[in-house]
């Protein structure tokens, strides 16, 4: 019995000293108070979904037409257009150098998946991922992000790009401890015509670590319910941006 007692006393410090809380069913469970390690370099790409993953998300085959884009913060994007509520560009558009620019950006990696040509719910995925230095600098970020965004709750942008005019109208905008989303529905009108359809369009950005992760799900304007696919406007980008911060836990 004191043998017993003894393995059982020592499997309990080894718990804890590399930080597992328990073990259930022969496996180690991290403490749920264990400190993650903040990500930075090649690593920080890994936080991105690949096709395959995606496509059973949405139940669509989603395709890359280009490689991901890794680096540092010159792999934000700029706005090469002129747009109104400048303060709401956040949610209208992905991985924003001016919204990034109080930042210490450290990491950035994105990349964009495409419907493969057939019918489907899902034009295109945008997902992207932005280290800063500490968990404390993305969690002051990730609070100033959740406050613009509730900010623009019920409003309507406008933007011009060349001679195309957009108008986004942003909507249901819910936040957790972890998590902003929204919906975007962006209406595009070309000279002279008619009002394109309207494109719905899901926004997601959440926090786990050092870690800031977006994702922009696009939607066919005329998709109908028979269409193959299951994402959902309400959830698609958020269950992205959650699989994406559980990488992060895996990564850390």
């Amino acid at each position: 019995m004191r043998i017993l007692k003894a393995a059982a006393t020592l499997a309990a410090l080894a718990a804890l000293v590399t930080g597992c809380g328990a073990v259930v069913d022969g496996t180690a469970k991290p403490a749920p108070n264990l400190k993650l390690r903040p990500l930075s370099g090649p690593t920080v790409s890994k936080v991105l979904l690949d096709g395959a993953a995606l496509s059973r998300m949405l139940d669509q085959t989603l395709i890359s037409r280009d490689p991901a884009q890794v680096g540092g913060p010159e792999k934000l994007y700029q706005v090469r257009r002129s747009t109104s509520q400048a303060g709401c560009l956040g949610v209208t558009a992905m991985l924003q150098k001016s919204v990034y620019r109080s930042a210490d950006v450290q990491d950035v990696a994105s990349e964009s998946w495409w419907n493969n040509g057939e019918p489907a719910q899902v034009i295109t995925v945008m997902e992207g991922v932005v280290t800063l230095p500490s968990a404390a600098q993305a969690q002051a970020l990730f609070a100033q992000f959740s406050q613009q965004w509730q900010q623009c709750n019920g409003m309507t942008t406008s933007e011009q790009t060349g001679p195309i005019s957009t108008t986004n109208v942003i909507s249901d905008v819910r936040g957790t401890a972890t998590t902003i989303a929204a919906t975007k529905t962006a209406t595009s009108v070309l000279p002279n015509m008619p009002a394109l359809r309207p494109t719905p369009q899901a926004r997601a950005i959440a926090i786990r670590s050092n870690c800031l992760v977006e994702v922009e799900v696009v939607f066919f304007g005329g998709r109908r319910s028979t269409d193959p696919g299951s994402a959902d406007i309400n959830s698609s980008a958020l269950d992205i941006a959650h699989a994406m911060m559980d990488k992060v836990n895996a990564l850390s």
